[in-house]
C-alpha cells in the first residue's frame, strides 16, 4: 500500500476549515468517551469498556504515536503529523490510567473466570501484559502490510470498535444483574454521535481528507451498520432500570 503522508499534509492545511472542524470534533468526541470512562470507574467502580479495549487501544495509540512523530521529523515537523502523534500520547495516558483501575479495582470481575480463587495483582498484571503484547504484535504486523501512512484507516477501525464493543459488555451486565452500573446513557449518546460523525456523508474527516479512498459505497454501507449498532446499544441500555443514588454510589453517572 502507498504511503499517504504527502496527501495528508496537503489536505490538513490551516485554511481548510471544513476538514479542521471535522477533525477537531472527531478528536474531541474521542476524548469525551474516555472522560466518561474516568467518571464511571471512579464513581461506580466499573469501567464501561472491556479491558481488552484498553489494551488494544494502548498498543494501537502508542504504536501510531511513534510512527506519526517519526514521520513528522522527516517532514520538517509538519503540524498535523506532530499534533496527531502528541494527541495519541494523551490517549496513552488515558489508557494506562484505565488499565491501572482495572488492575486495582475490577480485577476480580474481569479475570475471575480465568483462575481459581481470588485473582492476585500479579496474575492480573500478567494477563494485561500478555494482552498488550498480543495487540502490539497484531497492530504492527498489520501496519507493515497496510503501510505506515494508513493512519486514517486505523482511526476508522478504532471508531467502529467503540461503536460496537462496549454495548456488548453493557448487555451482559444488564442480562446478569439488570443494572446500568458501569454504563452510562450519556456515554451511549456520545458514542452514537461519534459514530454518526465518523460516517456523516460529505462532512466526515475521512472523506474530506481522502475522498478517493473513503468516498465509496462500502464506506457508507458500513456506516449504516455501525450507526445502527450504536443506536441499538443506546436503546437496550435505556430499557434497564435508571440509576439511583446509594450509599456505595452517591453520585452515579447518568
Amino acid at each position: 500500500m502507498p504511503v499517504w503522508y504527502d496527501q495528508l499534509i496537503d489536505a490538513f492545511t490551516l485554511d481548510n476549515w471544513p476538514l479542521l472542524v471535522s477533525a477537531a470534533v472527531t478528536f474531541l468526541l474521542g476524548y469525551l468517551e474516555y472522560m466518561y470512562s474516568f467518571a464511571l470507574i471512579r464513581r461506580e467502580k466499573r469501567a464501561p469498556f472491556p479491558v481488552w479495549m484498553h489494551t488494544f487501544y494502548l498498543a494501537h495509540d502508542s504504536s501510531w504515536a511513534i510512527i506519526m512523530l517519526l514521520a513528522a521529523s522527516r517532514y520538517d515537523w509538519n503540524w498535523f503529523l506532530t499534533a496527531c502523534g502528541l494527541a495519541l500520547m494523551v490517549w496513552n495516558v488515558f489508557e494506562v490510567y484505565n488499565i491501572y483501575k482495572v488492575l486495582t479495582i475490577e480485577r476480580q470481575e474481569v479475570f475471575g473466570g480465568v483462575v481459581k480463587g481470588r485473582v492476585t495483582l500479579g496474575q492480573a498484571v500478567l494477563f494485561v501484559v500478555l494482552q498488550v503484547a498480543v495487540f502490539y504484535a497484531l497492530v504492527n504486523i498489520l501496519i507493515s502490510f497496510m503501510g505506515e501512512g494508513s493512519v486514517l484507516q486505523w482511526f476508522l477501525f478504532t471508531n467502529m470498535l467503540m461503536a460496537a464493543a462496549p454495548g456488548v459488555l453493557w448487555m451482559k451486565r444488564g442480562a446478569q444483574e439488570n443494572t446500568r452500573t458501569g454504563a452510562s446513557m450519556g456515554l451511549a449518546i456520545v458514542i452514537l454521535i461519534a459514530t454518526i460523525n465518523t460516517f456523516l456523508p460529505g462532512l466526515n474527516m475521512w472523506v474530506l481528507s481522502m475522498p478517493e479512498v473513503f468516498s465509496t459505497p462500502v464506506f457508507y454501507l458500513t456506516g449504516v451498520v455501525f450507526v445502527a449498532i450504536a443506536a441499538f446499544h443506546l436503546y437496550t441500555l435505556s430499557k434497564l432500570p435508571a440509576k439511583t443514588p446509594t450509599k456505595e454510589i452517591p453520585r452515579p453517572v447518568w
